[in-house]
């Protein structure tokens, strides 16, 4: 403030996000554990996390090291620390982009293959302790990917993924020798939508990239989660995928790789593979007993909005005529908003609301701010009949 000075930074185009991991206690002792890539990621979320990077030079990784450790030296840093770095393919050179002065969700790959159990060391210089004594190796390899509860969505020509907190109705996460986990999924866990959609880290080790993918997607296909829908069948594509696993690619691998796929099928596949259809309603499910009236019932555990700011008119009142694409309110988890309106509860061989047919709002049944649990009912609408809208 009060400094006309203009800061620039070039503009990379082509990069891989690669970072190093730090341990320095109060005596200056300062330790090098390895380095991860996380170029995998979309939206700037890291979605699968290496403990080694494929495109980048060994003379590059070293400068890495000795970067950090100069960083970390330099500030007089004490505890566990990630300095990131973006790897500019086109210029083969490495950017300084930020220090993380904590532990990283991706800490367990390092820990892998570094031998290091980074939480206790942390403890250890927390009590004082040095580590002069510590002695970091680099065996094998390790992937970590991150189970996010979600489902995949088309808006307009775009692909998105919205957070689906709910219910866990049943959870197989099988216990193996080359598997971590960390984890709060279990049968019968509400998945909130406060907080972040992350439910499950597995991290893999195998003896290299190649015996790590394999271990993994194996893995993968006996994982089982029902009742919440999760990116599990995006990662076992992902790791499917010759791209990735020729290990040649930039940060925006996975938006292309989604322009790639068949969308419809891995939307269908994230469905199958949550069993969402045992969460599915009928016809006759929405209808009011005694009454024309239908039921329109909240599709996951979030928090309602009528409107889209308290200064802003809501989407819908009662007594309002509406069509299928009118949007009725927000629904919230995990800070994303996505619009809810009749023709997302059609489906394939379930038609709920006719897209040729005009609906009375005829009651709200929520206010702004309000938790809704998948199945509350949200509105009551009515079908009219053609010279009653014309009316």
């Amino acid at each position: 403030f009060g400094n006309g000075d203009v800061y620039l930074e070039k503009y990379v185009t082509s990069l891989r996000h690669i970072e190093v991991q730090v341990l320095r206690d109060s005596q200056g002792n300062t330790k090098i554990l390895g380095l991860r890539d996380c170029s995998v990621q979309r939206n700037n979320q890291k979605i699968f996390e290496e403990s080694g990077s494929t495109m980048l030079p060994r003379e590059l990784e070293q400068s890495a090291y000795d970067y950090a450790a100069k960083l970390a030296d330099a500030v007089e840093y004490v505890g566990a620390g990630t300095v990131e770095f973006i790897f500019d393919l086109d210029a083969n050179t490495i950017y300084f982009m930020e220090m993380n002065t904590r532990l990283q969700v991706e800490h367990p790959v390092t820990e892998l293959v570094s031998k290091v159990d980074i939480v206790s060391t942390q403890f250890r210089i927390a009590e004082g302790e040095a580590i002069a004594d510590l002695k970091p190796v680099s065996e094998g390899y390790a992937i970590e990917v991150r189970v996010n509860a979600e489902k995949a969505v088309q808006k307009g020509d775009k692909m998105e993924f919205v957070p689906t907190p709910g219910l866990i109705r049943e959870c197989v996460l099988p216990e193996e020798d080359h598997i971590q986990l960390i984890t709060m999924a279990a049968a019968g866990k509400q998945v909130s939508p406060f907080y972040d959609s992350l439910i499950v880290q597995i991290i893999c080790y195998g003896k290299d990239r190649n015996d790590t993918i394999a271990k993994l997607r194996e893995y993968l296909e006996r994982v089982r989660i029902t009742g919440v829908c999760t990116n599990i069948p995006l990662l076992k594509r992902v790791l499917d995928d010759k791209v990735f696993v020729d290990g040649v690619y930039d940060t925006t691998y996975l938006p292309h790789f989604l322009e790639r796929i068949d969308f419809s099928e891995l939307v269908k596949d994230i469905e199958d593979s949550a069993d969402m259809h045992a969460n599915a309603v009928d016809a006759d499910t929405l209808k009011i007993e005694g009454s024309d009236e239908l039921k329109v019932l909240s599709p996951s555990t979030s928090i309602f909005y009528g409107s889209s700011s308290p200064s802003e008119p809501p989407f819908v009142k009662e007594g309002d005529i509406i069509g299928v694409d009118q949007t009725l309110c927000l629904m919230e988890a995990m800070k994303m908003f996505t619009p809810l309106s009749l023709k997302q509860f059609n489906r394939s061989g379930a038609v709920l609301y006719p897209a040729d047919q005009k609906f009375k709002v005829t009651r709200i049944m929520n206010s702004d701010g309000q938790q809704v649990n998948q199945g509350d009912l949200l509105f009551v609408v009515k079908p009219i009949k053609s010279a009653e809208n014309a009316a």
